[in-house]
C-alpha cells in the first residue's frame, strides 16, 4: 500500500511537518501489531535512488513479521519535473498496483519551503501516484491562527493534544500559548508536556503559561506596544510602570520597540491601501508569524496610513527629546503613550 504524506500545496499556506511526521509515527504504530516492524523497516535516501532499487526493496517479503515498511523522504521533490521522468518511474507506478498487501511504501514530502512546494505541485510522478486505487494520500497545511469559518485552529489543536495526554488546559491558557508560539506545533507540543509536569495534575492556567514559557517575557513587551498603538492608554501606562519598576526593560528599549512597531504599521498601512496580499505585507515588514501578522494588518486598517505616519512622527519626536536630554526618559514615554491615544480611533481609546 502507498502512503503519500505531503505538506501544503495550497497557495499562500505553510506546510505542517509536525503533523506529517506524527501521522507517520501513527502509521508505524498501526503496522507494528507483532512488535517486529523495527526489523522490517527500510529507510532509503532519495538522492540517487533508482526505480529498480526501490522496487527491489518493496518486493521483499517481511521477515517473521506481518508487515514490511519502506520509507523515503523527499523523493518527489528530489526528482523534480524533468522531461521523461514519468517514463523512467512508470515501472514503480505499475508495481504499486500489484504490490503484496503486507508491504507498504511511505513517501514523506514535507515541502517546507516555496521551491519544494512548487516542485511537488509540478511533479508528474505525484500526479500518477494520486490516482492509484486504495492509496493513503494526506496533505498537511499549517493550522490557521484566525479565520472567518474555522477560528483559531491552533487553540483547538492544543486542547485536543492535551486531552489525548490526560492533561487539563484552560481555554485561556491555550489561547495564550497560540499567541506566544503561533502555529509552531513542535514548540507547542514541548510546552504542553513541560506545563503538564509543572502543574502535576491540576489544570494549566494563563499564569502557568506566562511563568514557564520563554516567549512570555517578549510577549509582555508586545502587549505594551499593542496597547500603545491601539490607544489603550490605561493598559499601556500600567504595563509601562510595571516594567520600569521591575527593571525588566529600559525606557529606551521600550521606545525602540514602539518605534519599530509603528514603522511596520506605516509599511502595512501603505500596502493595505494598495490591496496587497497578506504574504506581501509579511515580507515587507519581516513579520512571519501568521497571528502577529494578522494583528498588524488589523491595526493598520484601523489606524490608517495617515494615523500611522503621525504616530511614527510622535515616536521620532520622543526619541529626539530623550537623546538631546531635554526630558526625563520615563516622562517622555508617558507623554508619547498619551499622544498615541489621541491619534487612535475613538472606539479604541480607554479600553
Amino acid at each position: 500500500m502507498l502512503h503519500l504524506y505531503t505538506g501544503s500545496l495550497a497557495p499562500g499556506t505553510d506546510s505542517d511537518d509536525f503533523r506529517l511526521h506524527e501521522a507517520y509515527s501513527a502509521l508505524r504504530a498501526g503496522l507494528d501489531t507483532d512488535g517486529m516492524l523495527g526489523t522490517n523497516t527500510i529507510v532509503l535516501s532519495a538522492r540517487g535512488l533508482m526505480p529498480g532499487d526501490l522496487i527491489q526493496n518493496l518486493s521483499a517479503m517481511p521477515f517473521l513479521a506481518l508487515a514490511r515498511l519502506v520509507t523515503v523522504e523527499g523523493l518527489l521533490v528530489t526528482l523534480g519535473s524533468r522531461r521523461g521522468l514519468l517514463d523512467q518511474w512508470q515501472a514503480l507506478v505499475d508495481f504499486l498496483a500489484v504490490m503484496p498487501e503486507c508491504n507498504h511504501l511511505a513517501l514523506l514530502e514535507p515541502a517546507s519551503d516555496r521551491d519544494d512546494r512548487m516542485a511537488l505541485e509540478r511533479s508528474p510522478l505525484r500526479r500518477a501516484l494520486l490516482v492509484l486505487a486504495g492509496a493513503d494520500i494526506r496533505e498537511f497545511r499549517a493550522l490557521r491562527l484566525f479565520g472567518r469559518e474555522t477560528g483559531n485552529e491552533v487553540v483547538g489543536w492544543v486542547l485536543e493534544r492535551a486531552a489525548a495526554r490526560g492533561v487539563q488546559v484552560e481555554r485561556t491558557a491555550a489561547e495564550a500559548l497560540s499567541e506566544l508560539l503561533g502555529a509552531n506545533l513542535w514548540a507547542l507540543a514541548g510546552e504542553i508536556d513541560k506545563l503538564a509536569q509543572y502543574t502535576d495534575g491540576r489544570p494549566i492556567t494563563v499564569t502557568d503559561v506566562r511563568t514557564l514559557t520563554p516567549a512570555a517575557r517578549e510577549a509582555g513587551m508586545f502587549d505594551l506596544v499593542d496597547a500603545a498603538v491601539e490607544g489603550r492608554t490605561p493598559v499601556a501606562l500600567r504595563l509601562l510602570r510595571q516594567m520600569l519598576e521591575e527593571g525588566s526593560e529600559s525606557a529606551i528599549g521600550i521606545l525602540v520597540m514602539i518605534s519599530r512597531q509603528l514603522r511596520n504599521l506605516v509599511r502595512a498601512a501603505e500596502l493595505v491601501e494598495q490591496r496587497a496580499p497578506q504574504a506581501t505585507i509579511g515580507e515587507a515588514t519581516g513579520v512571519s508569524n501568521q497571528w502577529a501578522l494578522g494583528k498588524l494588518i488589523r491595526q493598520a486598517e484601523t489606524l490608517g496610513r495617515t494615523g500611522a505616519e503621525q504616530a511614527l512622527r510622535a515616536a521620532e519626536t520622543a526619541d529626539h527629546a530623550v537623546k538631546t536630554g531635554r526630558m526625563n526618559e520615563d516622562l517622555v514615554l508617558e507623554l508619547l503613550l498619551c499622544r498615541l491615544a489621541e491619534l487612535a480611533p475613538m472606539p479604541a481609546r480607554g479600553r
